[in-house]
């Protein structure tokens, strides 16, 4: 019904992606957790091992140091819950994974976390396929070893996300404006920045230039070269 309702009417779909509103708000588990995890470091010195709470574990151990590090190096609480819960959420990510991965396997699915694919069954844009990361997997032995090589595959599949999110964003723009008459007005009421998870990616100031040299591309793969070289600026 929504998706139908956004294809008829497409400046509505630009509003939603402008707005991140596909984003998602964080649970409230995660947020809790992090106030846990925040008292449990406010202490002069970190604590000693992992971090859990009714046996489930929150931080782990080989984790600690960089987390504390991260957290110290920033002065306002809410930066430090920031990186605490981008921590937890990484963790659940991991956790989903590693539960779903040898099932999406032998049924040919995807793995979903809270909505996002996080794995999907064909590799695509520098991401494994549902088979390959299953390989890769079960290829490291012991849980941290699994859980440092998915660390580093949502690192990259998040940067894959930001690119897409502008790829999809400027191309919904482009779109919308080269509808006769409601064109000229969608490109006038458009002042809004592209965001991904809440971080803005590209300043409304930057949108114009940006779609002219999109448009100027002729092939997706030009278009998304374009998108990922602005994004490592």
């Amino acid at each position: 019904m929504l998706k139908s309702f956004l294809r008829r009417w497409p400046f509505v779909g630009l509003l939603v992606f402008a707005l991140g509103i596909a984003g998602g708000c964080v649970p409230n588990k995660v947020a809790n957790n992090a106030d846990i995890i925040l008292e449990e470091m406010a202490g002069s010195s970190a604590p000693a091992g992992s971090i859990e709470v009714e046996g489930e574990t929150l931080v782990y151990s080989a984790d600690l140091p960089d987390l504390v590090s991260n957290i110290r190096s920033v002065n306002l609480e809410a930066d430090k819950k920031d990186l605490v819960m981008d921590y937890l959420v990484l963790q659940d990510r991991i956790d989903c994974i590693l539960e779903e991965v040898e099932e999406a396997s032998d049924n040919d699915t995807t793995i979903q976390c809270q909505g996002k694919v996080l794995v999907a069954k064909e590799g695509e844009h520098g991401l494994l396929g549902i088979s390959d990361i299953l390989e890769e997997i079960n290829s490291r032995d012991g849980g941290p070893a699994k859980r440092d090589y998915l660390t580093a595959y949502l690192g990259l599949w998040d940067e894959i996300q930001q690119i897409n999110r502008v790829d999809d964003s400027l191309a919904q723009i482009n779109r919308s404006n080269a509808i006769p008459v409601f064109g000229t007005l969608i490109k006038a009421i458009h002042q809004f920045p592209i965001l991904y998870e809440g971080d803005e990616l590209v300043p409304r100031k930057d949108i114009p230039n940006l779609l002219d040299q999109y448009r100027a591309r002729d092939t997706d793969e030009a278009r998304r070269a374009l998108v990922m070289e602005y994004l490592e600026r």
